[in-house]
């Protein structure tokens, strides 16, 4: 029996894919679980659709995020923090701070997709956005005194 996976199963498939099973395991555990449906037509047709408009979606994102890159590529920002004599700061500049900094110019970042160690004394630092496999971004966060 035919039958689409509407989850992911394990040792069988992905959810979206279409399977040959054998009769007794489609109609005994699959389809009452909720795990899959027969395969019709229309079926087949609307999970190709579904795959469309995700594979369009991703490369909608892939796409925002290489134009993001290169608008970030070799820029400087500057921010300002509470520091003492000795040029340590009062805290440490986080991963949020970087992206609360960035989101500020305009630039709409998640935190998770920075990369730079807490950063505790004045100073220029390199901070790499990662957002995709292959696509990176460098940039140079400037520390200054309040």
């Amino acid at each position: 029996m035919r039958v689409i996976l509407l989850q992911d199963v394990r040792g069988s498939g992905k959810k979206g894919d279409i399977i040959e099973v054998k009769d007794g395991y489609a109609r005994n555990y699959l389809i009452p679980k909720g795990l899959a449906a027969e395969a019709t037509k229309a079926r087949e047709l609307e999970i190709k659709q579904q795959k469309a408009r995700e594979t369009a979606q991703h490369n909608k994102e892939l796409e925002q995020y290489r134009s993001l890159a290169q608008a970030l590529k070799g820029q400087t920002f500057v921010m300002r923090a509470k520091a003492g004599d000795q040029g340590r700061l009062f805290g440490a500049i986080t991963t949020s701070d970087v992206a609360a900094v960035l989101n500020d110019r305009g630039y709409k970042l998640d935190r998770k997709k920075l990369e730079v160690e807490p950063i505790r004394h004045l100073g220029t630092y390199t901070v790499r956005c990662h957002f995709y496999q292959d696509i990176v971004a460098d940039f140079q966060l400037h520390v200054m005194a309040e």
